[in-house]
């Protein structure tokens, strides 16, 4: 029997398209110190005026959830340096521009609860799924590391992992 720690999580990025999420397509690009989700489903009401208790069917499905993932920048400029991609993580809700959020600023995102990435690895225990950033918030302690808390809301159902 497995069991896991805080230290064996991870947030990974992904590409946003509809087909499945393989490890290898998925960069680690964030530093997390933690992550949390929330499924919720809606129950509606069937009861009618003469039942004396209440019944209900199963509604729309939604899910939340928030992370705080660490402040950091790395030399390089290519697109897999993982600064870099935090950088661009960020632009999809704090923009410098007036264009705003579109479409285009979904992420994919892979939480993993099991052991760290590497071929071959187990991913059975991964939750994949398309979202939006719906909150960012910077900040610096004196004698911590600095980091920005985020919220997130998804965009659909979860998605299918595919163990390479």
């Amino acid at each position: 029997m497995a069991y896991y720690t805080g230290r064996t999580g991870a947030l990974y990025l992904t590409s946003t398209g509809t087909g499945g999420v393989t490890p290898a397509s998925s960069e680690q690009a964030l530093k997390i110190r933690d992550w949390s989700l929330e499924t919720t489903l809606e129950l509606l009401e069937t009861t009618t005026i003469d039942t004396a208790v209440k019944g209900f069917t199963p509604g729309a499905v939604s899910s939340t959830g928030s992370a705080t993932v660490l402040y950091y920048r790395r030399e390089g400029t290519t697109s897999t340096e993982p600064g870099v991609q935090f950088d661009q993580f960020l632009g999809k809700l704090m923009k410098s521009t007036n264009a705003g959020v579109t479409e285009a600023d979904r992420v994919g995102i892979v939480l993993r609860v099991g052991a760290t990435g590497g071929s071959g690895d187990d991913i059975k225990d991964d939750i994949a799924f398309n979202a939006y950033i719906t909150s960012a918030s910077l900040a610096v302690n004196t004698g911590e590391l600095a980091s920005v808390a985020i919220q997130f809301t998804v965009d659909g159902p979860f998605r299918e992992l595919i163990d390479a």
